[in-house]
């Protein structure tokens, strides 16, 4: 096993642990929880391989409505959103999306928020329609996912921020 394998499964349990016991219990203004679990697929290795990111994304997502007694909504989130990636890193990094981790540390800031962004809002979306699932919670549906988004996107910059490398 090699040593990115340990780190990716170290970061895979660590997550999904503080998001499932710590996060999820979080509830800034009552409802809003901010999920950094997905830093797991935003920070996944570009030239890793696609099929183990969607296995992963569905077992994060399974395992964390498991956890958390949910509706199934991180698991078809998580899926979509690691099946979406390759699409949204070429549509938001343009010609450098194919350098391995050249869109992180060779991008500019407003390609990375970009995808961010982009990332955050599809899985936030989805997450909160499969949780309501009517079209009477339409204004819950919007407002949870951009304000959960909203919070979720300083948590992952924040975070990426403490990691970042020294000159």
């Amino acid at each position: 096993m090699s040593r990115y394998n340990i780190v990716l499964t170290l970061q895979f349990i660590l997550l999904l642990f503080v998001q499932a016991f710590l996060l999820s219990n979080i509830n800034f203004f009552g409802f809003i929880n901010p999920n950094l679990y997905l830093l797991f697929f935003l920070m996944y290795r570009l030239d890793g391989d696609r099929t183990a990111l969607i296995i992963l994304g569905f077992l994060m997502g399974l395992l964390l409505d498991l956890l958390t007694q949910g509706s199934g909504g991180h698991t078809i989130a998580s899926l979509t959103i690691t099946y979406l990636r390759p699409y949204i890193i070429r549509f938001s990094f343009g010609v450098n999306y194919d350098v391995p981790m050249g869109m992180i540390r060779g991008s500019l800031v407003n390609q990375r928020v970009a995808y961010f962004l982009q990332m955050i809002l599809i899985h936030h979306l989805l997450l909160f329609v499969v949780i309501y699932f009517s079209f009477d919670n339409i204004l819950t549906i919007i407002k949870n996912t951009f304000l959960s988004a909203f919070f979720t996107f300083i948590l992952v910059y924040i975070s990426l921020g403490l990691f970042k490398e020294r000159k």
